[in-house]
């Protein structure tokens, strides 16, 4: 009895440790490099930036002007991103702009692919430039793994959505499908991925809506391999898949992140920068500039200072 007392003993003492350590680290300092006095960094020395690795796309830059250890209205700080091109992961459906917004990833808009009718999702959407629009999406999904997908079993999205089998015909070249949102249907479409010569739109299945200020935005697209009709259950696998949110971020000029206001808007750059906020620079600082950014001076008499998310 005393050596099982023992155990449970210990065996809490080692959850509650492992509790703490799991609690100590639920946040980490990611920063830029040294500056001492007026500095740019982009995602070359600054990690908090949005940089893909395997495309060498990178679209955030800062930078500041010091004058007298301050960062003096309106461009003290100016932070300037612009739209790349990006393949989605199933490759076959084209490309899009990505840009890099605050430190984090974002949807720009879908790109012409020319010579070429797989880009559906370009071709489906009425505003394919959300930036355009004054906005951009977060991006949610965006892979090509292979999954399967049965008349039981919907594919779980994000932001509430499930897109799920209705039906599939006797021969296995219709599927029904259903798209819900907190379980409201939403959308339903018909596609027809085995059947012979079934193009890319045959094999997709799309969800559009207006998004914001952006109308019949594709937000939903799944590509379809093939379907069969079984005995016992339909099933069909699924080897692309994105998924866009449906609540938009607003990048509207004079829109106001913290000591930040966007001061201009294109198809494909936004530029902020500190208008009507003075920043010192004095020791032993803690300035959020935007969400996400913040800049951090040393406890010294002579200055140093970086920027960290």
């Amino acid at each position: 009895m005393k050596k099982l007392t023992a155990i449970t003993f210990t065996s809490m003492v080692l959850l509650l440790a492992t509790a703490m350590a799991v609690g100590a680290v639920d946040s980490v300092e990611i920063r830029g490099k040294v500056a001492t006095e007026g500095a740019t960094w982009t995602a070359d020395d600054f990690a908090g930036f949005y940089y893909d690795l395997d495309d060498n796309i990178k679209t955030e830059e800062l930078t500041t002007t010091l004058t007298d250890n301050k960062l003096a209205e309106p461009n003290g700080v100016v932070y300037t991103t612009t739209a790349q091109k990006a393949d989605f992961e199933y490759e076959p459906w084209g490309s899009y702009n990505v840009i890099g917004f605050m430190a984090e990833k974002y949807f720009a808009g879908y790109l012409d692919t020319p010579d070429t009718t797989d880009d559906v999702l370009f071709h489906e959407s009425k505003d394919e430039n959300v930036l355009s629009d004054e906005q951009v999406l977060q991006i949610l999904v965006d892979n090509d793994d292979e999954r399967t997908l049965t008349s039981g079993t919907p594919l779980d999205l994000e932001e509430g959505y499930e897109l799920a089998i209705s039906a599939i015909d006797i021969d296995g070249n219709k599927v029904y499908l259903e798209l819900r949102k907190d379980g409201t249907v939403v959308d339903s479409k018909v596609i027809s991925p085995s059947k012979d010569g079934a193009t890319m739109k045959d094999k997709t299945y799309y969800y559009k809506k207006d998004v914001g200020d952006s109308k019949d935005v594709v937000i939903v697209a799944a590509h379809f391999k093939n379907a069969f009709r079984g005995a016992d259950t339909n099933l069909a696998t699924v080897d692309g898949l994105w998924q866009l949110s449906d609540t938009p971020k607003d990048v509207s000029e004079n829109t106001e992140y913290d000591k930040m206001t966007i001061q201009t808007v294109t198809a494909d750059t936004i530029i902020m920068n500190n208008e009507d906020n003075d920043i010192t620079l004095s020791e032993n600082k803690d300035i959020t500039l935007m969400p996400g950014i913040s800049i951090r001076t040393a406890d010294a008499d002579e200055l140093r200072y970086y920027i960290y998310k």
